[in-house]
Parts: structure tokens; sequence; C-alpha cells
């Protein structure tokens, strides 16, 4: 990482403001008062072309000016101003910079072509930069603020890079309630130099960041973030929001950022390639990115709840289970010793619960130790430990039958001793989510906030918690050697020679197959027949039953144009079918009737920013109306080929089914690995749509397959 330009911009040892003042309410004053209020120790050198000082710091009334070239500018002037800013900087020496500006890239075709300019300047002078239109960074490490909101709790192991700058600056108070501290924050704006992968990079290498946390609205290079996030994943958890993937996000996406967005389910296939863990909205980002930062992955699926009352275990279990997780009931042994602590209508069996139950002891730590202890737990949820916030809530109710000021009152409360409980996670390598409806009100949740614990104000997002860290627990079994794609050799002879004859747009499927076969993809054994007698003779070959289709480029959808004969058995049905296709100026392609009733597809599309993206899922006829199906790019790992059959909601189809034996998923997943090459091989390739691939006797064999051809791309390729 010793060329990232994010190590200098976060470890600054000077900075220079241009745009602060002494008028609080402009951004580059309220950004100068939180870098200067954040601790930071390095040289701050104001700039401004009137004022002498710029809240009790010298002021320099030009770049030209300073007594040295500082090692970062923070630019929020206005825009039209910002080349010129940059080139002076540059001109000084100056090689890192913020550009907190708005008004390019996102505004539209001139603020673009404004962004290309401050860009051409930068890389004049070597300059790297965040921005424009950005809020800044945070490292409370450093310690260094240069964000619009204050520094409120310091040294956290979650780290945050964002296309939102909100999301650094405006949510302090509300991670402080929670009992979140960031490590770093970095806002990357429009990414006109300095992009998401960048920080990833950045974060992956930085030894305060335990977890990353990532808000994104588009990825513009998704094969430099898939190779990045990979290699960080295998050893440091990523969990993300993407925002964009229908059309209201897409549309609020681009006017925000200038960010293009992709399809909803090519994003789902980039970060489960990349090991990253997708989460719904920032709230998730940043609480389970909290519990990943400080709690160990679990060993296993099976979690112990312990629990106060009944409601929150039941939900705790049931969000679990649909996590992939499991609440298994503890072995005679573990019950026993829970039984010890619990009264006599309390359950030892897992869930546990003590219903009402103010003693704090049993709950905080009498039964988590027998719990961490047992070898059959891998996790523990416990709901309901509490001391103060309850107490504080019952005093007005109670203060008039009681001859107890409220400070006695609070007093008076048993307050459990927490400090072992806090030290099983780590004693015992197995994690620990506490789900709460109290706040720091309540004691206990202050000394979970400030001995990094995660507390969830529900029970289903403590479950959920749990299951980010199940997820990253999966992520990092599978490793990176697994999940990295082997290298890639020449395309074969024969692809380069069947697709060299391809005029496009669309291939014919005999053309499509042939290119199929030569990666290794299998097909069904097949004829193509010019006449019926050429028909007739490849029977002879062949043998009866025989699939018999419309063999033709302009015939793309041959089902819909009743131009398919299924199980054609006799020379009678032969005539017809033939009779039917000459007459519809197509060949007749004759195929071996392939005996299996399970139907799965694959194919291949491409998106703007993406490489070819290889899609499987459940086949047939209804396969739109389904729409089960996985997304990876190309080029596959064999890990993530396999991965993918194993993703579909029908994937039990896949296993022993109704007398049918097991699927070969090992030659499924080469069939997809061999589709992702053969994508790559041939970028003029369009779309590739195998449907149906059927099971026959346990192996995948590609009965149709259609191909489209990208024809300006094809016809540019041909003229080189």
């Amino acid at each position: 990482m010793g060329d990232n330009p994010l190590q200098k911009i976060m470890d600054p040892a000077s900075i220079s403001i241009t745009g602060a003042s002494n008028n609080f309410q402009k951004m580059g004053t309220i950004q100068l008062v939180n870098l200067l209020n954040s601790g930071y120790a390095g040289k701050v050198m104001p700039i401004h072309p009137r004022e002498k000082t710029v809240l009790g710091r010298k002021a320099y009334p030009s770049v030209s000016d300073l007594p040295e070239a500082p090692e970062l500018a923070v630019l929020v002037v206005p825009t039209p101003l910002v080349p010129e800013m940059l080139d002076a900087f540059g001109r000084i020496g100056t090689r890192h910079a913020v550009v907190i500006t708005a008004g390019f890239g996102e505004t539209g075709e001139d603020g673009r072509g404004l962004e290309r300019e401050i860009l051409r300047i930068a890389r004049s002078h070597g300059i790297r930069f965040l921005g424009p239109n950005c809020l800044g960074i945070l490292n409370t490490h450093q310690p260094l603020n240069i964000t619009v909101a204050p520094i409120l709790s310091f040294g956290g192991g979650l780290s945050l890079a964002s296309q939102s700058g909100t999301y650094i600056a405006q949510t302090v108070g509300y991670l402080e309630r929670n009992g979140i501290t960031l490590g770093k924050a970095i806002s990357v704006g429009n990414e006109a130099d300095i992009d998401i992968v960048d920080c990833i990079e950045y974060l992956g290498d930085d030894g305060d960041t335990r977890a990353i946390g990532l808000y994104i609205e588009g990825v513009r290079d998704a094969a430099k973030f898939l190779e990045c996030a990979r290699k960080v994943s295998a050893g440091k958890p990523i969990v993300a929001q993407y925002v964009g993937g229908t059309e209201a996000g897409a549309r609020s996406g681009s006017s925000h950022t200038g960010a293009m967005a992709g399809p909803d389910f090519v994003y789902d296939g980039l970060f489960a390639q990349a090991g990253v863990i997708r989460v719904n909205t920032i709230e998730e980002v940043y609480k389970y990115g909290w519990a990943l930062a400080c709690q160990p992955p679990p060993r296993g699926r099976r979690i112990a709840v312990l629990t106060n009352s009944g409601g929150p275990g039941s939900g705790i279990a049931t969000t679990l289970d649909g996590a992939g997780l499991e609440v298994p009931e503890f072995s005679p042994g573990v019950q026993e010793k829970v039984s010890r602590f619990l009264p006599g209508h309390a359950s030892p069996r897992n869930p546990v619960d003590l219903t009402f139950h103010m003693g704090m002891e049993n709950m905080a730590r009498n039964i988590p130790q027998v719990l961490f202890e047992a070898p059959e737990v891998d996790g523990v949820i416990i709901h309901g430990i509490m001391d103060t916030g309850f107490m504080e809530l019952m005093y007005p109710s109670v203060k008039d039958y009681i001859p107890l000021a409220r400070e006695d009152f609070l007093a008076s409360m048993e307050t459990p001793h927490l400090e072992p409980l806090l030290a099983m996670p780590e004693k015992y390598g197995k994690p620990l989510v506490i789900s709460s409806f109290f706040d720091r009100s309540d004691h206990c949740i202050r000394v979970f906030h400030e001995h990094g614990i995660p507390c969830l104000d529900s029970p289903e997002k403590a479950a959920g918690a749990m299951g980010a860290l199940h997820r990253y627990a999966l992520v990092r079994e599978k490793g990176l050697d697994r999940r990295t794609p082997s290298g890639r050799g020449p395309a074969p002879e024969e692809a380069q020679k069947v697709m060299a004859g391809v005029k496009g747009p669309a291939v014919d499927e005999f053309t499509a197959k042939s290119v199929l076969r030569a990666y290794g993809i299998p097909t069904a054994r097949e004829i193509l027949a010019k006449t019926a007698e050429e028909a007739f003779a490849a029977v002879r070959d062949l043998g009866w039953p025989v699939a018999v289709k419309a063999c033709s480029p302009d015939i793309a959808h041959k089902t819909e144009a009743n131009l398919v004969f299924l199980n054609v058995g006799d020379r009678a049905g032969l005539e017809r079918a033939c009779g039917a296709i000459l007459a519809a100026g197509a060949d007749i392609l004759v195929a071996r009737m392939i005996a299996g009733s399970r139907e799965f597809m694959a194919g291949m599309s491409r998106h703007p920013g993406f490489p070819p993206c290889i899609m499987f899922g459940l086949g047939g006829v209804f396969a739109e109306a389904v729409k089960d199906f996985t997304i990876r790019l190309a080029p596959l790992s064999p890990a993530d080929a396999f991965e993918m059959t194993g993703s579909l909601r029908a994937g039990a189809l896949l296993g022993p089914f109704r007398g049918m034996g097991e699927a070969d998923r090992g030659s499924l997943a080469s069939l997809l690995v061999g589709l992702g090459n053969l994508a790559l091989d041939f970028p003029s390739i369009k779309e590739i749509d195998l449907n149906p691939i059927i099971i026959e006797n346990g192996r995948p064999c590609v009965a149709d397959a259609l191909m489209v051809i990208e024809q300006e791309e094809r016809d540019g390729q041909q003229d080189t």
C-alpha cells in the first residue's frame, strides 16, 4: 500500500484550508473549527484573501504566500476557482488534496467538463485528490477531522468509505448514542481521481481498521473492485449498502454523485463474489459493521439465546434461522448446568427464557459462563440485561410510595458484575451480541459500549448482527485462494475458427453449440440437415427418439414459432417436423433426445463498467416468470461457480429428488467457468442463453443455445 494516496491524505503533517473564514455560517469555517478541535497536531495554514487571522491562526492571502507546501490542501471555494487553486497548490509542490466544492460532474455536461479539467491539472502536477463534491475525511486515531461534524469519540475499529458525505458527517450523534466509534471515514464524492476501490485498498492495509463499511451508489470499474475487495475480505470483513438498483434509486444516485448505477442483481453477484456482506440499510452498515469490528466470527452455526422474555427469544430464534444459523436444543449436560441458575418455571433448552427476572447475576455472569464454555455453542445472544435504565423508568411511578430520593432509589438497584462477561468473547473465541430496548441511559449498556460489545435495539437486529458475523465466517472459510480464478490460456483454436465465420447479429444454434463444445460445455449430440432426406439419415445415426428444431440465425425463439418438435419417434412425425421447418426457410437440426426432467439455465450478459456477467438459474419455459437465478462476474474460479450452483431457492433439485440421483454440481460448475472464459475471449458476443440445460443421469447437457453478436463492436473488430 506504499503508493496509496490515502496514506498521506489521512495522516498529513500539514494542512492548508482554502475557504475558511471567521464567519461560522460558512462550510469551510465549520470544517476548520472541527480540524482545530479534533486535536490535530500538525501545522494548519488557512488561506483568505482579506482576513489576517482565521480562528486565531495566521492566514495567508494566497497559495503562493504560504511559507511551505502543505502535505494536504483542502478546497472549499466557489466552483470556478477550483482549477486555478489546484494549479497553484501544484506549482508550490503540494501533492494531495481534498476538493469539498460541489458543482462538477453531478450537475451535467458542463460540470463534467470542469471535472475533467481539474483532473487534467492534478495529473500535470502529480496531485492525488478526493472529490470533488465530498464532505472530507475523519481519522479518530490521528486525530484528524475535516468534516462538518465534531468528533465525539476516538479510536474505533470500524472505518467507512462513502459515496454520500452525509454518512460520515451528519450521523455523529446517532453513532455516539449507539456506542459506535468510527476509526476512519472517507467521503469520496464524485471520485474524479481517488475512488472507493482506493479506499478499500487503504483500509484493508490499515492496522487500526478491523472492519470496513461501504455506502455505494455505483461502481465504475467492477473488475477492479472485485480484485481488490476479494483480497481484502479474505482477512478483514467488508459490509456494504448499495442503492441504485431500482429505477428510483438509480435516478437519485445519478443526480447526487454522477455515479452510474447498475442492475441490482449484478451487484448481488459482485458482492457475493468479492466476499462483501451486502445489507439493506445504512443502519446495518454501522451496526453490523460494529459487530464485525469487535467480535470474532462464530466457528459454526449453533447459537445460544438467553432472554428474560419469550417474545424476544422467539424473534431472535426466527431471525437466526432465516440467516442460516441454528438454535439447537442443548444437550442434557448443558441443560443440567443451566438449570442450576433458573427459577422453577424457566426452560433450560435454548432459548433459555428466565421470563421476568430482575436479578442480573444469572443473566450477566452465571448462565453465560455455562454457554460460552459449552463446545456445542458457537455464539451467544443475550436479551434483557439492564439496571439503571429500568429504575429510571420506574421512579416517577413509585416515588410517592417510597421514602427515597431518585439518586438513592437508583443506588438501591443491584448492579451486575459485568467484567467476566466482557472478557468471555475473547477468552473463548465466540461472539457475544446484546439485545436491549434501553440506550446509554442504562448503566449496563454504557459499559457494553465502552468495551466493544455490540448492543442492538431490537431482538431481530441483534440476530441480524450475528447473521453478519456468520456470513463473514463463511467468507473467511472459503479463503482467497479458492476465490481467485486461475490463469487462462488463449481461446481454443476451434472456437476461433468458428467465430471467424460468424457475421451476426444472431448466431444459429448449431454454430453456437460448436463454440460451446470448444470450451468443454456439454451439448446434445446433433446433426444439421438441409433436407428431409438428410434428416432421416441423421436419425439412423442418432436413433429414435429425436428432437427436431429449426436452425436459423433469423429465428431466435423457436418455441414461440412452433418450430421445436420433441420426442419425435417415427417417420411420420419426422416428416411433419421437417415440412414445417423447411416451410419457414430454416435448416433442420436433429438431436438425440435428452432424457431428464430437471431443467436449469445459464447465460451471459454485459453491463457498462462490468466484466461479462454469468448467470445460473432454474430453466425451462417458466424461467422468466420464476426468476430464480444468481450472478457472478467472469472470470469465475471453480469455487465461485460451485457456489452459484448452491445459491438457488430451488437448489434442492440438484440433490437426490423424487427418485432422481444427485446432479453433478462439479460438471455444472465447469460449464459456468467455461462460459465465462468464452465471454472474455470474444467480447463481440453480447448475450448467451443456454436454456434448458437438462440433467441427464446426473450430468448437465445443453439442449438449446442462443448467442447474440454486438454488431457495431464486431464490425469495428473486423476493421482493425
